[in-house]
């Protein structure tokens, strides 16, 4: 059994070097340069009062290798340095998107101890692009093969929309960098699937390149190249067959998409959302203010699969969005509304806000208005709202940014609490809270 006795949190920023300003680099490469920050963690065995310029000693750390590997798994770049140095810098990577950086630590006798991954990260030559944190795991005593827990869609499903994702939810975490299109793929009988592969929030998933075809069985495979953190791969090949939607009949207008997810990046954000039945793509609103709808929105339109990233946003200020579902009879009407705010915040649990009635300060109503917002690198899937701090807070519902709420009976200030769940189960330990003054009493 894998006993996790420490873990190492690594903070890097990585900077793409201008080619006028790095001799290394030529016009289409960049130079990534790790800055480090080692901080120890508290356990039973170990004094918390160790520094982060201690850490490598403590725990027989003597080099710290670094590798750039591309979306179909080729290294692009390498490099190596002292641990105790805690900074270092990888020259004439290719400017390209989707990279994965995989950061490793070797121990004294050469046996490589620690490791972690960060994905989904691009270079452009002259550029500056931090890549966020990454969690280095211990990861020396685990012999355990991973296994696979769940997929998407099912077993022997039927009925699956033509606009879905393929997906497959792991037992542990995976290596990002042992993951492609070779090891993940799917076939229509002997012809494979065009597509991509990613590894998101804890999930393998396979993006087809168009719809799939209607009324057909597919075949999805993963092959035991796929490994965990540790190396360890899995035992045997794991395979699975969906059968899809048949066509649908004539003016059959497609629902609006639900299951809605908004998962912050650097100056980016994924929104990924449920396939939808007779549905053949999407369109995406999205605006700066909350309120979106099919006329006061941004469009983005005709996208074939059920995730979308958009990028070029400014870290820091909530954007929001509605999905409408498209086929050949028309548009359904939008999806509820998420919202969510880019930056680097990954590993970190949600974070998020509530306001009563646009912060007002009186009501006269016990119905009222609230206003949400949360933000996760792993994707906002749901929220918990309640008139008392109680844990654990039932029911969990999606995650949207407005909901009509009722305040607890009889005047005075009032209290309303919201947890918010990502991805990956988890939520914020402390509540947000907003306050208000109920006044019913006339004058």
């Amino acid at each position: 059994m894998r006993k996790p006795y420490f873990i190492l949190y690594i903070i890097l920023l990585i900077f793409l070097t201008a080619c006028g300003s790095n001799q290394h680099a030529s016009s289409d490469t960049g130079s990534i340069s790790f800055k480090l920050q080692l901080s120890r963690p508290t356990t039973t065995s170990r004094a918390a009062a160790a520094t982060s310029a201690g850490i490598c000693t403590d725990f027989g750390i003597t080099v710290i290798n670094v590798n750039v590997f591309s979306s179909s798994g080729a290294t692009v770049a390498a490099g190596n340095w002292s641990c105790s140095a805690h900074e270092g810098t990888i020259t004439d990577v290719p400017a390209g998107a989707d990279y994965t950086i995989r950061i490793t630590g070797t121990v004294t006798g050469g046996t490589i101890a620690w490791r972690g991954e960060k994905s989904g990260v691009g270079v452009t030559a002259g550029e500056t692009t931090p890549a966020g944190e990454i969690t280095m795991a211990y990861t020396g005593n685990d012999i355990t093969p991973p296994v696979i827990t769940s997929t998407a869609p099912l077993l022997d499903a039927i009925s699956v929309p033509v606009t879905t994702m393929i997906t497959a939810t792991f037992s542990e975490k995976m290596a990002a960098s042992s993951i492609n299109t070779t090891n993940f793929t799917v076939k229509k009988g002997a012809t494979p699937v065009s597509g991509s592969v990613v590894y998101d929030a804890g999930k393998l998933i396979f993006l087809p390149s168009g719809n799939l075809s209607y009324s057909t069985t597919y075949t999805a495979t993963l092959t035991t190249d796929i490994e965990d953190m540790a190396g360890n791969k899995m035992e045997s090949v794991y395979e699975w067959n969906f059968t899809t939607e048949d066509l649908p009949p004539p003016d059959t207008l497609p629902a609006a998409p639900a299951g809605l997810i908004a998962a912050s990046g650097n100056s980016q954000i994924t929104i990924n959302w449920d396939a939808v039945l007779a549905a053949t793509s999407y369109n995406i609103y999205w605006s700066a203010t909350t309120g979106v709808t099919k006329i006061t929105g941004t469009k983005i339109p005709d996208i074939t699969s059920t995730s979308y990233t958009h990028t070029g946003l400014t870290n820091g200020t909530i954007y929001y969005y509605v999905v409408s579902s498209i086929n050949s009879y028309g548009e359904s009407v939008e999806s509820y509304e998420i919202s969510s705010a880019p930056g680097s915040t990954d590993g970190a649990p949600p974070t998020g806000s509530i306001a009563i009635n646009n912060d007002a300060v009186y009501t006269a109503s016990a119905d009222v208005t609230l206003s949400l917002s949360s933000s996760s690198t792993r994707g906002i899937s749901q929220m918990c709202i309640s008139n008392t701090n109680t844990s654990p807070c039932l029911p969990w519902e999606p995650y949207t940014t407005s909901k009509s709420w009722t305040l607890t009976a009889g005047d005075g200030f009032k209290f309303v609490y919201a947890w918010f769940k990502d991805s990956s189960g988890t939520s914020n330990a402390d509540p947000y809270f907003a306050t208000i003054t109920l006044d019913t009493t006339p004058p």
